[in-house]
């Protein structure tokens, strides 16, 4: 782990949201756009692989904070499918551990491309790869994928302050979002998250 990285991330990100506000997706899109450049300014930016339509690492589950799945949520009810399409689409994989979503796509993806690119989590933005190929082996479980370690670790601090007092912590993507679209306002929706289970055990 890199200390410094880490804690360039969560300054950038505290400083973003002494400015933001109290609207949650106000905040996820602050930091979202505070720590743009500590992604993209890295040794190895410039030799990552992602691109547009390579899609391995949005077939593994994915934190978000409860500012980022409200803006998610926002996102879904502009799509024509609609919550009740999101919510009984995930409703499938409801009480999977994290390890048994692993290969699952993300709902979120159409044809190989995020539908939500714009307003991505900070995982998915922090995630980059230097090599397609070790990515798709790594999908299915053959060997390490070399990632963008500095860019990891600053969005691992982003998103520990973005979720830093929140009553919902961060929660699995769907279940989240799920959670959301399932309550009738913004409270009610942290106190449903909140009496959920993290899903970070693999049982």
């Amino acid at each position: 782990m890199s200390h410094a990285d880490y804690y360039r991330g969560a300054e950038r990100a505290g400083e973003a949201l002494a400015r933001a506000g109290t609207d949650p997706s106000a905040r996820a899109r602050a930091v979202h756009a505070a720590i743009a450049p500590l992604l993209r300014d890295t040794e190895a930016a410039a030799a990552s692989a992602c691109r547009k339509g390579c899609a391995h690492c949005c077939h593994f589950p994915v934190g978000v904070t409860f500012p980022e799945a409200m803006l998610l949520a926002a996102a879904v009810r502009a799509e024509g499918e609609g919550a009740a399409g999101f919510v009984t689409a995930s409703a499938r994989y409801a009480g999977s551990t994290w390890r048994a979503l692993v290969g699952r796509p993300c709902p979120f993806l159409r044809a190989g491309e995020c539908a939500v690119h714009d307003v991505r989590p900070v995982p998915c933005r922090a995630l980059a790869s230097s090599d397609a190929d070790a990515c798709a082996r790594g999908l299915g479980g053959r060997g390490a994928v070399p990632v963008d370690s500095e860019a990891l670790w600053r969005g691992l601090g982003a998103t520990d302050v973005l979720g830093c007092g929140e009553a919902a912590g961060s929660r699995e993507l769907r279940s989240a979002v799920s959670g959301i679209l399932g309550a009738r306002c913004g409270e009610e929706a942290a106190a449903f998250l909140a009496a959920m289970p993290a899903g970070a055990d693999d049982d």
